[in-house]
């Protein structure tokens, strides 16, 4: 995990999508809870992944990164 999160962090596009396909399910319930309906929550996770590439490079593995991700995503 160390590795992609690292390869993320240089904007490397293959381990991008990568790590959206590891967590776009689990982000996307966190999204549902927040939105009204699907196309909302659809949205907001393409929001968050935005956000979580542009921001990626502050993460400094210290926690969990699943929660820094769901916590961009509820933000």
């Amino acid at each position: 995990m160390i590795d992609l999160i690292k390869s993320c962090q240089k904007q490397n596009s293959k381990a991008q999508e990568e790590l959206y396909h590891l967590y776009k399910n689990a982000l996307f319930v966190q999204c549902l809870k927040y939105c009204t309906n699907t196309e909302e929550a659809q949205d907001n996770l393409h929001d968050s992944f935005i956000e979580i590439f542009k921001s990626i490079k502050n993460f400094k593995n210290t926690g969990s990164f699943e929660g820094w991700m769901k916590r961009i995503t509820i933000n």
